[in-house]
Parts: C-alpha cells; structure tokens; sequence
C-alpha cells in the first residue's frame, strides 16, 4: 500500500473528518484492527487566509511546497491538500512538486462525470467561487458551473471562516444557506458542489431535493482508492519512518483531538 501524506489543517475540523474517513473505510474492507498509514503535516490556516485574501497564489504554492516536502521526508508516497480553496495555486506549484499530488477538483470531476452532471452549483470560500480555478478545470471537462450572487457568496465566505472552521453550527446559518439552496434549484442547476471542507458540517441531503457532492467524502475515498491501487492484502509490515516536528502521524492527532473533546 502506498503511505498517505495529507496536508491538513485547512481546518483542523475537516482534516479530522477526513482522517475517520480514510480509517472507517479502509477498516470496512480489511476489518480487524487494520488501518491505512498516514502521514500529516498541519498548516497555519491563519497565514493561509491572508493569503488567500490577496491572492497570493504563489506564496500558498511556497508553504505547500514545503510541506510537501516535509511528507516526502517522513516518508509519503502521494500528497493531498485537505481544502478546496489551496488548490487554486496549483499551477504554481504542479511542476515543482515532489510528491504526486491527488487532487480534489480531479477527484469531484470525476463524480461529476460518472453521473452524467453538466450544470452544477459552486459552494465555497469566496476565493473558491470567484478566482475561477475550479470552474475552468471543470469547464475543460464538458461541466458548466454556476455561484450564488455576490451578497450569498460574502455570507457564506463568513459562515465557513468564522463559524465552521471553529465547529460552531448555527441555526441561522442553516436557514441562510438552505434559502441559497432554493435560489439555487430555481435556476436550473442540477446539482449542488459542496466546494468547502467544511460545509458538509452545515448542509445535509435534506436541506435540498438537488443531489449534493460533498468534496470532503469525495476525495477521501479517491485518496484511499489510490493508495489502494494494486494492493492485495493489508499486512504490509515495512517499519513506519520515525515523524519530525511538524510531522507527526494522524492517529496521535485524533486521539489528542477527541480527548480535549471530552
């Protein structure tokens, strides 16, 4: 099996969903006390923000850059960035990676394809929904995308960074963004894009009679599926690399994460 390198952080909220993702469904298939081997280097999401405020797309490829390099160093296979709105410096950055990089726009796509999807809605962080990376890269694959209007779209860039990002769910947020879903279906969509992280923690299949594509459960499994590929057991016993700060092995995180829950 090949060792997952994620770059996470992006909040940590959704780097935690991802990583019971990838656990729950490797353990479906294998059972027992199996689990994939993972490797998390976790971001600032703060100096990431700034950037993404100013679209300084080159600067986030530089910090991802690094960190990719810090997952090769501890002994990653592939990378993947746990957020939609970083891979809109992805042109700065694909070159020169050192790792492959499984992306989320190649991975929601790829949904998007299967079911026949042409015309779908774009959720998201402002810098998601207005940069245009994501509609050109979905545009190329026969997809047209839609956004909410500007006022909708400053909202919901609100809820994600203030609310979400702090796992703070609020009832009037839902009855925003559930009014935005039915702007939505009345224009004609087909279906919805969850293009945050974070935004399954707010929009559930029963706030919309439109399908939803939530980007987070997408690229989980696309990640697992990769780092799957061409394994026929899930006894690999090679030794695990030893982590460096600020490397260190999700199920530390998860374990520390649950137990400040308490």
């Amino acid at each position: 099996m090949k060792r997952i390198g994620l770059i996470g952080g992006l909040s940590p909220e959704s780097t935690v969903h991802y990583y019971r993702i990838l656990c729950r469904e490797y353990n479906r298939t294998f059972g027992g006390l199996n689990f994939p081997e993972i490797v998390l280097t976790s971001l600032n999401l703060q100096q990431l923000v700034t950037l993404f405020e100013n679209n300084r797309w080159d600067r986030v490829a530089a910090i991802l850059l690094t960190a990719m390099d810090r997952l090769k160093n501890a002994g990653a296979d592939f990378a993947a960035i746990l957020a939609n709105t970083p891979h809109n410096a992805f042109e700065y950055f694909r070159d020169s990676a050192p790792l492959e990089i499984l992306t989320i726009m190649d991975a929601t796509a790829g949904a998007l394809r299967r079911d026949g999807r042409r015309n779908v809605a774009l959720l998201g962080t402002k810098a998601t929904m207005e940069f245009g990376f994501f509609q050109k890269h979905f545009a190329a694959c026969g997809i047209e995308t839609q956004v909410p209007e500007p006022s909708c779209r400053e909202e919901l860039d609100r809820m994600i960074w203030e609310e979400l990002s702090h796992g703070l769910i609020q009832a009037s947020s839902r009855e925003t963004v559930t009014a935005m879903l039915r702007d939505l279906e009345h224009s004609g969509v087909e279906s919805v894009i969850l293009g945050c992280t974070e935004l399954s923690l707010l929009i559930k299949a029963q706030d919309t009679p439109l399908p939803l594509y939530d980007t987070t459960q997408i690229h989980a499994e696309a990640i697992l599926e990769f780092a799957l590929r061409g394994q026929a057991t899930a006894d690999d016993e090679d030794d695990l690399p030893e982590p460096s700060s600020p490397v260190c092995y999700l199920k530390d995180f998860i374990h520390e994460y649950d137990r400040s829950e308490e």
